[in-house]
């Protein structure tokens, strides 16, 4: 398959659908999809290894990147000229279907810094004949979706939550949508009851009665007029037979946030976990979670901590002393502060 820079000019860009759906018949972004065609040791090849797709941690990786296309075609890294349409993404779905279908659900491109970055609302259905069929939606029908779920229920494909653009985000409210396997039709549903709230990066599961538990993940919430991200505690089952939420647990976890009072915690002065352990408090240690740097107990309690470029987390996961737990906190803030040299702020999120 071959791209002329003419096809590349009309067909390069993002786009929102006309129609729900509306099928994008544009050999561009089909041709970003296939990637590379390299057949395997028996001679055959799957539409996936053509698509040099990979699925790891909610990422869809293709061979054919915005990079590559604007290294072809010479089309200089600015954000003035708008981004290029691409199937490299993050916290995109990937859900195989009993048939054989494997349907993608949004997904974004980098971040915001990013030339390239989009956040994508459209779906694309990899069939076992080796076709791809690319549908797109109206805003208004299925806004921008990244780091949500793709449950199969029957016949249809339900999705929750998600990240989305800052300014379509609301506090307090968890988005659900139905996709349709059969014609690919996307409604909003409706849902009561108490709700997880803004949520993403988060686990669902579906049980033989039709309820879909959602667990983990980070639930957006207002602090002081601002919007920021907590980790979510709690599970929540939504009854798709009723749509009503019911919220499973209280478990009434703590989590303290330190960052440096100026600027981010750059690669070469984040500190160890081992360096932040308090001292005059006593502390067992514990395997770390797979997205954690550390885990201690203190009193019984579970107390994970992880080291990122903005901020340390730590939550105290269980019913700690309020008294114990602050002062656990600001332990670990003045071990921060005298690793990394720089003034650290502790606050309760």
């Amino acid at each position: 398959m071959e791209i002329s820079r003419e096809l590349f000019d009309q067909q390069r860009r993002p786009r929102f659908g006309n129609a729900n759906p509306e099928q994008m018949s544009l050999v561009f972004w089909e041709w970003m999809i296939r990637g590379c065609e390299v057949p395997r040791a028996d001679g055959q090849t799957s539409l996936e290894e053509k698509a040099g797709l990979q699925m790891r941690d909610g990422m869809l990786k293709s061979i054919y990147g915005p990079y590559r296309a604007r290294d072809l075609f010479g089309v200089p890294r600015t954000r003035e000229d708008g981004p290029i349409w691409t199937f490299d993404r993050m916290g995109a779905t990937r859900l195989r279907l009993p048939d054989g279908r494997v349907v993608c659900i949004g997904g974004e491109h980098e971040d915001f810094y990013d030339p390239d970055f989009c956040i994508y609302n459209d779906v694309v259905v990899l069939k076992p004949t080796d076709e791809i069929e690319i549908y797109g939606y109206p805003k208004e029908a299925f806004p921008p979706k990244d780091f949500h779920t793709a449950t199969l229920a029957r016949d249809r494909i339900i999705v929750i939550g998600g990240l989305g653009y800052k300014n379509d985000r609301r506090v307090g409210h968890t988005p659900v949508h139905e996709l349709e396997l059969a014609g690919y039709r996307i409604s909003e549903v409706n849902t009561s009851g108490d709700m997880p709230g803004w949520i993403s990066e988060h686990k669902a599961s579906l049980d033989s009665k039709g309820v879909i538990t959602i667990r983990r993940g980070q639930v957006l919430e207002d602090s002081g007029g601002k919007q920021r991200l907590r980790r979510n505690f709690e599970d929540y089952a939504l009854d798709t037979r009723t749509w009503v939420w019911k919220r499973l647990t209280d478990r009434n976890w703590r989590e303290f946030s330190i960052r440096q009072e100026k600027g981010a915690f750059v690669l070469e002065q984040r500190p160890e976990a081992e360096a932040l352990f308090p001292r005059d408090i006593e502390y067992v240690v514990l395997p770390p979670g797979k997205q954690e740097d550390a885990r201690i107990v203190v009193e019984g309690v579970s107390v994970s901590m992880t080291i990122d470029v903005l901020r340390i987390r730590v939550v105290v996961e269980g019913n700690m002393r309020e008294g114990l737990a602050n002062r656990l906190a600001e332990a670990i803030r003045a071990n921060a502060e005298v690793a990394t040299q720089r003034r650290c702020i502790l606050e309760s999120v």
